[in-house]
């Protein structure tokens, strides 16, 4: 689509996984998987990697991939994203977070529909929690939404608490939040001038800006999601993910 650009911030120094963006998995750096996902999506005339490290640089050089140095005072992935996207004439922004190498390229694209069909600033994904360990695992990030789909809360916490008398505890899923969000340009540029929120800063969740000054995030229930990369711990899971759902 000729109205939309894909930014990959892909920060190397992260504070829980230094270098994971260049790890390998399966013999493949975690960031190429987002690349090549970005890039199968179709959805975007450019597909830019966004980073504050010159060895990203380097190999985004080798694999003849698009890549900008931004700032390392920069606060989130959006912020970071904005650096590069606010030089380019477009209509959508995708933000897609460097640490989901099993992003489908099918949900970005049907974020997007989500997106341009209801009054909402940003899109972004989510799906029912099947491994009951990442309910309390606070590096899988949950979202409660109301009946239309609308992001009404995001936490590290479990989401909505499920109460033991509801007649709903058994049968409501929890749902884990998918790292990439979809931003009409107009709503990113008023994200990323407003200050960082109370909430965004005790949660480390920055899509809670966005909530707590009244943006309306549009979310999208689909299947499953893979095993996003937050610790080298992860790398083993998703090497498990890889061989189980992928190859099989």
């Amino acid at each position: 689509m000729d109205d939309t650009i894909i930014v990959i911030p892909a920060r190397f120094n992260s504070q829980r996984f230094p270098g994971k963006v260049l790890y390998p998995l399966m013999g493949k750096p975690v960031l190429k998987w987002v690349l090549d996902s970005a890039i199968k999506s179709k959805i975007a005339k450019k597909v830019i990697i966004a980073t504050e490290d010159k060895k990203v640089l380097d190999f985004a050089s080798s694999i003849n991939a698009e890549a900008k140095l931004t700032s390392e005072s920069c606060k989130s992935g959006s912020d970071r994203v904005w650096e590069v996207a606010r030089k380019i004439n477009c209509k959508f922004v995708i933000n897609l977070q460097a640490d989901e190498p099993f992003i489908n390229p099918e949900v970005i694209r049907e974020s997007m529909a989500k997106l341009k069909k209801e009054k909402a600033d940003i899109a972004t994904a989510c799906a029912p929690i099947i491994d009951k360990k990442e309910i309390l695992n606070p590096n899988c990030v949950k979202v409660a939404m109301n009946k239309n789909g609308m992001a009404l809360y995001f936490s590290r916490h479990p989401i909505p608490y499920h109460h033991e008398l509801s007649e709903l505890s058994k049968k409501y899923p929890y749902y884990k939040h998918c790292g990439f969000y979809i931003y009409k340009k107009e709503a990113l540029e008023k994200f990323v001038k407003a200050k960082q929120t109370q909430l965004e800063i005790l949660e480390r969740l920055e899509q809670l800006r966005a909530l707590e000054n009244g943006m309306k995030i549009s979310v999208h229930i689909t299947d499953t999601l893979g095993p996003a990369i937050d610790t080298f711990e992860d790398i083993k899971n998703a090497e498990k993910y890889y061989k189980k759902i992928i190859r099989r």
